[in-house]
């Protein structure tokens, strides 16, 4: 239990230590497991079945993991785009062709090989969001850094749509700030959240 008194700062931060030690913690058996069943849920959403032109991500360790649904969208002719980070906490959506269309960058993640095709903001039909935790409001904690923040406000809020494991799923509400952005549904490998607002 965190205690009341501690800064918002500091509640959020000893929740994603907490978060990212459970997501350390789950064997490549369950996230192969978990992500068959996460795919599944997305691929049932009106929203994704009617999207063009969707923004998701790659997986960093233990995170949810989309490249199952990547592969489908992108089999169905569907636009697919992951977020590429730029200077000043900037980021932009560059569009994937194929699941071999990457280099592994600094921190030893997948990324996009230079000169790939970006589309802004306003012109994407869904975005999926990875997140550290969410709660059943909608609220969202991620890895603190502001990219995504910063990037959804340009993204309307029917649009956003976060996708976790469903541990991290918390019936609390997360401590917020006037520049976190919420989403508007949460789906994880066993169910799907609608916020109602």
């Amino acid at each position: 239990m965190i205690k009341n008194n501690l800064s918002i700062g500091k509640k959020k931060e000893n929740l994603r230590k907490r978060m990212l030690a459970e997501r350390r913690a789950l064997s490549v058996e369950n996230l192969s497991n978990m992500s068959i069943s996460l795919t599944g849920n997305i691929q049932q959403l009106a929203s994704y079945k009617s999207a063009q032109k969707i923004m998701t991500f790659l997986a960093m360790e233990g995170e949810s993991n989309l490249d199952m649904l990547i592969k489908d969208a992108l089999k169905l002719g569907k636009e697919v785009y992951v977020p590429v980070c730029l200077p000043d906490r900037q980021m932009e959506a560059g569009r994937v062709k194929d699941m071999s269309h990457f280099e592994i960058g600094t921190l030893g993640l997948r990324c996009l090989k230079k000169g790939y095709e970006t589309l802004v903001p306003e012109k994407l039909d869904l975005v999926l969001i990875p997140a550290v935790a969410c709660d059943i409001f909608g609220r969202r904690l991620g890895m603190g850094a502001g990219y995504y923040d910063r990037y959804l406000e340009r993204i309307p809020y029917e649009k956003r749509i976060a996708v976790v494991w469903d541990f991290q799923v918390q019936e609390e509400p997360i401590p917020t700030e006037p520049f976190d952005m919420g989403v508007s549904s949460i789906v994880t490998e066993k169910r799907i959240i609608k916020i109602m607002r």
